[in-house]
């Protein structure tokens, strides 16, 4: 559309055959290298209106986040113009519409767009890895829905989004990129949907890549204080990546990137209230994560979030309903299956993890019992129904539950498939087969998946999506656990170790250890709320070794004495005490522990499960 305005000047032939040439769609142009008051301007030649009137959508809702985001709150000076320059009238219809009047004149968009990450961490705070960061000539993280959207009923015409941009800035994504220049990339999609699943983060280049089951597998860090570095990612997820493979045999996708914001403990961009994860995309997911000084604390929590945001290639990128295929961002039908998309999802990457010899039994183990304890915290409701609603009350305030109860279903359902079918068919192969049906570009009724997992499978796992999905019953834990050799017990009386009521907690602005929820008289070493720790067993305690030393005295697995060093205050004497651990009989929720002499049958099933 550059060319434009030359063409009015020659005859109307001519002026014809120069906006033939022009390809059909959205045209945008993203400034990153002139950025004033920390906004960022966006223009957007606009694909040929056939209606009066038009609205132009920001999105409310984005996929794979459950709740309202409404990105229009963001966008400022926004005007329309003629193919004349002329503005047309335009009105907002809320926070993310915008109706544009003798519409079919409409040629350009322009407006200003403020980042989400400078907001206020209130109610309406967007969650980091489904927002945007402008800080200009240094980082630009770019989530597409917060930046453009589209027209009402041009949803699925294809983009071309042309970023100017500093020459020092790399542009890591899975979408398709042209590097023009050493300061403008050109990034396309063939539609709305397509774009907005693929995020873009502009940083310092640090990227690291490598191949495993026949995909590409590409990282790209940044790290604020340059802590952490991209090829130390990247060996943290290889293992990862070679356990998905043998799980499903090759990777579901043939490229993947992982792209990750590390913020120091000090960062004025920190979640206040400690938040970080992540943000699932088809080809990549987007991380918020500490920069964690410990390394072998660095690597679990990578481990943790990206094997599960990993698995999202498969559901929903390869297995997804009409709901998620055809995504309304302005008023979205939510799908009933969240106990697939994020239940199932998380299950596997904790079984990936144990199959592939990441972590071991007894600590998937612990998880499932960890998983149990907070499902424990929400009312049983039907997990479809609160899917199917999970923006609107009571639903929305149940949605960590999809992670917690939606594993367990995950973990049950895999175990009774294995069950029925005496060990021919597990749910990996339910998932595989659903993959090969739909795939990247088809879509399932919602109302048809599980009658079709059924057919899969075998009759009586209606029931158990009858009762325990479609219903609100309670899992049958006790029941299914003890298949795999295991005891579940929602009470059970337990003797431990201990130092008494004791916990942690790290002041940030202090770079100190401070004991927590606890009293001086119900803590073997006197310790008082607030009380300072300075060392353990004549070890300084830093951020660095804080796992190390202060997890025994939280989890004593020995009766060995400690000794701790600690002051009242910032400005206290330090004290020093010792003390040893006691046995205590106790009440523990939700029992989960292996059977002394599990049965051949249980040990099959167990070993089928955990070892793959």
């Amino acid at each position: 559309m550059k060319l434009f305005p030359l063409a009015l000047g020659l005859s109307l032939a001519t002026a014809t055959v120069a906006l033939a040439q022009q390809p059909a769609g959205y045209h945008i142009r993203l400034d990153l290298a002139h950025v004033t008051n920390d906004r960022v301007k966006v223009v957007i030649n606009t694909p040929t209106i056939q209606e009066d009137q038009a609205t132009y959508v920001m999105p409310s809702v984005v996929p794979g986040s459950y709740s309202k985001k409404d990105y229009g709150r963001f966008v400022t000076g926004f005007k329309a113009f003629d193919k004349n320059g002329k503005a047309l009238k335009v009105k907002n219809d809320g926070p993310n519409l915008f109706v544009i009047s003798n519409a079919r004149q409409l040629v350009r968009l322009e407006y200003l767009v403020d980042d989400t990450w400078d907001a206020k961490q209130d109610d309406h705070f967007i969650f980091q890895p489904g927002g945007t960061n402008i800080d200009a000539g240094r980082n630009f993280t770019i989530n597409h829905y917060g930046f453009y959207g589209y027209f009402e009923g041009y949803k699925m015409q294809p983009y071309e989004v042309e970023v100017e941009k500093p020459a020092n800035l790399y542009g890591a994504t899975a979408l398709p990129v042209r590097r023009a220049s050493a300061t403008q990339d050109v990034f396309t999609a063939p539609d709305y949907v397509t774009l907005a699943d693929g995020p873009i983060l502009y940083a310092q280049p640090d990227t690291a890549s490598f191949s495993t089951g026949g995909a590409r597998i590409s990282v790209a860090v940044l790290s604020e204080t340059g802590a952490v570095k991209a090829a130390e990612v990247s060996r943290m997820l290889r293992p990862m990546s070679e356990a998905l493979t043998k799980y499903f045999g090759q990777m579901p996708v043939p490229r993947y990137q992982f792209l990750f914001y590390f913020p120091s403990l000090n960062s004025p961009l920190s979640s206040e209230k400690g938040g970080y994860g992540a943000m699932e995309h088809s080809y990549s997911s987007l991380y918020f994560l500490p920069e964690v000084p410990d390394p072998a604390r660095l690597q679990s929590m990578v481990l943790e979030v990206a094997s599960h945001e990993f698995l999202h290639m498969l559901a929903p990128l390869n297995i997804h309903s009409r709901e998620i295929g055809e995504f309304d961002f302005r008023n979205p039908q939510m799908s009933q299956h969240l106990w697939l998309y994020e239940g199932v999802t998380e299950y596997v990457s904790q079984l990936v993890q144990v199959q592939g010899g990441l972590t071991t039994p007894a600590e998937f183990q612990a998880r499932i019992k960890g998983k149990i304890d907070k499902a424990d915290k929400y009312a049983p409701v039907s997990f479809t129904d609160m899917s199917k609603h999970i923006l609107e009350p009571p639903y929305k305030d149940m949605y960590e539950n999809v992670y917690d109860k939606g594993a367990l279903i995950g973990l049950l359902l895999d175990i009774r498939i294995r069950e029925l079918s005496q060990g021919r068919q597990t749910l990996r192969d339910v998932l595989l087969a659903l993959r090969a049906k739909y795939g990247p570009t088809r879509s399932f009724d919602d109302a048809a998946l599980i009658p079709e997992i059924v057919a899969l499978t075998h009759p009586e796992i209606d029931a158990f999506f009858s009762r325990f999905v479609q219903g609100a019953e309670p899992l049958p834990l006790a029941e299914s656990l003890g298949k795999i050799g295991w005891v579940y017990q929602p009470v059970a009386n337990a003797r431990i170790k201990a130092f008494g009521n004791l916990g942690f907690a790290y002041d940030q602005s202090q770079d100190q250890f401070r004991a927590a929820k606890t009293k001086a008289a119900e803590n073997a070493f006197g310790l008082a709320e607030g009380d300072v720790i300075v060392a353990v067993n004549n070890q300084a305690l830093t951020m660095q070794n804080a796992e190390l030393l202060l997890r025994p005295l939280v989890e004593p697995t020995t009766a060995d004495a400690v000794r701790l060093k600690f002051r009242h205050g910032s400005g206290g004497v330090v004290q020093e005490r010792e003390a040893t651990p006691k046995e205590f009989e106790v009440q523990v929720k939700n029992l989960v522990e292996s059977v002394p002499r599990p049965t051949p049958t249980q040990q099959q099933l167990q070993d089928a499960l955990l070892k793959g």
